[in-house]
């Protein structure tokens, strides 16, 4: 089970009902930001969601129980309920029964106070019961919600996507990336012509009196909030195996409206594909006691983990590959096995992921392709805000560029990749690599733990720690002015002429003056040299007229001038 990160729980002065007004008034409260008293308080174990989904009217009604541990005294806790639902009960579990309580509804928190007040150690239970029509997304998966399609044939396409705006979209929760449940079960009812797939596994189907169906699944490993989603249609399986480099074998399922079952059995096949590569750089699949599944939505696509959301209709690039279903699976390791303790570290989930994008690259293509992909992500690079910043943030914070919160900045993805491929110059294949996969697994027993003991809550610091101890070098200085703050180094090159010759003087010029030892591979007579600096300076003598070129692949991240 992942707790809550004790370097998170910061009290709060100003909500997070407020900064969803301030910024977005037409949308849910954003996930994430510092952790008020009220949630810092428990620490959720398990979602038990009993929902019925009801499409004529493109509503929901249910009741979902969470039981949760205490981690300091309190008398009430927060959740979060996105405000078009109605809440008909809130109880809470007293001695052998639930039993009422007192809670109030602040948009779309929800306050719940207990009789008498809780201790550290402590088990809880509630239970709410709530009903009304979702939010329907108006730019999925970005801006989530409910997605009420067809099919072809006229059939009911129902999903949710909630990666920015929480799970609250649906059930109640608490909407924070500090607190995983350890677990989720969920109770889905539907017309009897649809079928629901979503997280863990699938324990049974019930056939009811009223032509509807309950589907209901449970998911032992720990999990996101926002991963915890159903998608509802007239699915056929089309399933699979693969047997992991850890010795498991686990089921590969694509949940596929009728008339894609073929092109998904290629999916199917990529997909392995995709699977021996990232168990190559970053360990076993995580959730081998599990499934891996994927689900075809009308949305793009988001890393649901064990149901992958996938909407890219199939395609593939000129090579035969489906970069949405890599990028996504992807997201299993970087993201869902490896979880950012907090929204202001995105860039472990975004920038690893789209990382590993070129890796996948050079994986099948060479160098020079790979060292292709990353020229053009550098050069993508807005630099308008840091990509790690060290407050707390809300998700449309991180993702979005201030002061509209609106437009993406995208450096979470290009930049936070590029900052990994200058990591690997500067410290080498054997360490940036190792660096890799300790991040995924820091120990081989955590490779062969199927339990939800593999997965972790990290900062960027954790990450910095690893390289660090896996290169033997001091990075502060890299992170410092990578992650930490927006603007990139800029080299400056001085030509200078003497008696004895000409040399040349290099130095890196950084905001406020930060330390920057980046050496820097300098390309002369057809020969390339590594030119180390010292106190952001370096020097090299130079035939008069000489002609030079520096960083001839393209390694370092920096701003070029003319």
């Amino acid at each position: 089970m992942k707790k809550i990160s004790i370097s998170l729980i910061i009290l709060l002065a100003v909500s997070t009902f407020a900064f969803a007004q301030r910024t977005h008034p037409s949308k849910p409260t954003p996930s994430g930001g510092p952790l008020s008293t009220e949630q810092a308080a428990f620490d959720v174990q398990s979602y038990d969601i009993t929902a019925r989904v009801n499409p004529a009217e493109k509503s929901i009604s249910g009741t979902t129980i969470i039981e949760a541990k205490i981690t300091i005294p309190t008398k009430r806790i927060e959740l979060d309920l996105d405000t078009p639902f109605e809440i008909k009960s809130v109880k809470a579990w007293h001695y052998d029964a639930f039993a009422d309580v007192k809670f109030v509804r602040d948009g779309g928190k929800l306050f719940i106070e207990f009789p008498e007040s809780k201790q550290p150690g402590d088990t809880i239970q509630v239970s709410i019961s709530y009903a009304g029509k979702p939010r329907i997304a108006p730019n999925p998966p970005w801006v989530g919600g409910f997605m009420w399609e067809k099919t072809a044939d006229g059939s009911d396409w129902i999903t949710v996507a909630c990666q920015n705006d929480g799970a609250d979209l649906w059930f109640p929760v608490k909407d924070h990336p500090s607190d995983e449940a350890s677990s989720a079960t969920l109770h889905i009812t539907v017309p009897e012509n649809l079928y629901v797939a979503s997280v863990g596994k699938l324990t049974k189907i019930d056939t009811n009196n009223d032509r509807t169906k309950t589907y209901n699944w449970y998911m032992s490993n720990s999990i996101n909030n926002y991963n915890i989603v159903i998608n509802i249609a007239p699915y056929v399986l089309v399933e699979d195996s693969y047997k992991s480099v850890a010795g498991e074998t686990f089921p590969v399922i694509f949940y596929a409206l009728p008339e894609s079952a073929e092109k998904a059995r290629d999916i199917v096949r990529l997909t392995k594909e995709y699977v021996a590569f990232y168990e190559k750089y970053a360990g076993p699949y995580p959730y081998r006691a599990e499934k891996l599944g994927i689900a075809e939505t009308p949305h793009l696509g988001m890393e649901h983990s064990t149901i992958i959301a996938y909407g890219n209709k199939f395609r593939k690039d000129a090579s035969g590959y489906d970069w949405l279903m890599l990028h996504e699976l992807g997201h299993e390791w970087w993201g869902n096995l490896v979880t950012a303790s907090d929204w202001r570290d995105m860039w472990l989930h975004e920038g690893f992921q789209s990382y590993f994008d070129s890796l996948f690259i050079e994986h099948i293509k060479g160098k020079e392709a790979y060292l292709a992909s990353m020229r053009g992500k550098m050069a993508a690079t807005k630099n308008f805000q840091p990509v790690a910043p060290r407050e707390s943030k809300f998700t449309y914070e991180i993702y979005f560029q201030a002061p509209d919160y609106v437009k993406s900045d995208g450096d979470i993805y290009g930049k936070g990749a590029s900052i990994l491929h200058t990591l690997r110059y500067l410290i080498g294949d054997e360490a940036f690599f190792a660096s890799l996969k300790k991040m995924a697994y820091p120990t081989d027993e955590l490779r062969e733990t199927t339990d939800g003991g593999q997965s972790r809550l990290v900062t960027t610091d954790d990450f910095r720690s690893i390289a660090e101890a896996e290169s033997g070098k001091d990075l502060s200085w890299f992170f410092d002015v990578y992650l930490r703050q927006p603007k990139l180094p800029e080299l400056k090159v001085e030509r200078v002429s003497g008696t004895g010759g000409e040399s040349v003087n290099f130095k890196w010029i950084t905001p406020d003056n930060l330390p920057f030892p980046m050496p820097i591979t300098i390309k002369r007579d057809g020969s390339e040299k590594r030119l180390e600096f010292k106190d952001n300076f370096g020097w090299m003598p130079i035939q008069r007229g000489e002609e030079f070129e520096i960083d001839p692949e393209g390694w370092v991240l920096r701003r070029v001038t003319s």
